[in-house]
């Protein structure tokens, strides 16, 4: 599992605000609203060749969306949301998806056991409903990302970790200054099946880090750049270009993040199976 080239699958929330979802709603929303958008996009990652569909779940250990969608039914959403992947995506695997809660500031992590009664509702939702491997992306406090792992592990699934940078001085690093190497050194170490980021924009800092990981970690390195916001994406074969050195650099486990749609995955396949 993720122990070779894998095409990882593209962005939900900016394919869907593209599609109609307000920009006040979440993507969690339109699981149980709309749940024929939610499988169209994963049908369309699946085509364009990706091995691992993430659930439209992104937020469900936050205390925001868990308001919107009602504590009584994130249960139910989480289970709708595998359904939708699994039924979309063939032979893909299913990557039950979970983002920060959002309760964690620069310098000042949320207790430990604050962050566990949030995570671990909607994890263990994910594994009941029958997903793959559990899925911790975009986070940037590392405290958090740990706790988040922990909770995903205890379920007894593989779970693996990313983490949303911002480059400073040619690196990347979290909002706190933490170098991204560090993070995922520590991911590695609390037994992620593997680590990387998230959202992060493709260029020298990204390469720098494929190239520590091709020589440094001994889990699979995973990257999810972005291709840009909405009105700013680059286009699929720039994305692609762009991203080159970093597959020379030795990543093989590669999706899209925020702006990323199927043609993008496409751009990029040959890159990940080594081409």
């Amino acid at each position: 599992m993720l122990d070779g080239p894998t095409l990882l699958d593209g962005a939900m929330g900016t394919t869907l605000l593209a599609r109609g979802l307000p920009p006040d709603a979440s993507p969690e929303e339109w699981v149980l609203a709309r749940p024929g958008e939610i499988a169209r996009v994963h049908a369309e990652h699946a085509a364009a060749g990706a091995r691992v569909l993430l659930t439209s779940t992104f937020g469900c250990a936050s205390p925001r969306v868990e308001a919107r969608v009602g504590r009584d039914r994130l249960a139910a959403l989480c289970g709708a949301a595998v359904r939708l992947a699994r039924g979309a995506g063939g032979s893909a695997l299913v990557a039950g998806a979970v983002g920060p809660t959002g309760l964690a500031a620069p310098g000042a992590s949320p207790p430990l056991e604050a962050l566990a009664s949030r995570y671990r509702p909607p994890l263990d939702a994910l594994a009941a409903a029958g997903v793959d491997l559990l899925w911790i992306e975009s986070q940037w406090d590392l405290p958090e990302a740990l706790a988040a792992l922990a909770a995903a592990r205890r379920t007894g699934l593989p779970a693996v970790v990313t983490f949303t940078f911002a480059e400073a001085g040619g690196r990347l690093r979290t909002p706190g200054g933490r170098p991204a190497e560090a993070c995922l050194a520590a991911a590695e170490a609390e037994g992620a099946l593997a680590a990387g980021t998230n959202c992060v924009f493709p260029g020298p800092a990204l390469t720098a880090l494929a190239a520590w990981a091709a020589r440094r970690l001994r889990v699979p390195l995973v990257a999810k750049p972005s291709p840009g916001l909405p009105g700013a994406v680059a286009t699929p074969a720039a994305f692609a270009e762009a991203l080159r050195p970093a597959f020379a650099a030795g990543l093989r486990v590669a999706g899209g993040c925020c702006g990323a749609t199927a043609d993008h995955l496409r751009a990029i396949a040959p890159l990940v199976s080594g081409g």
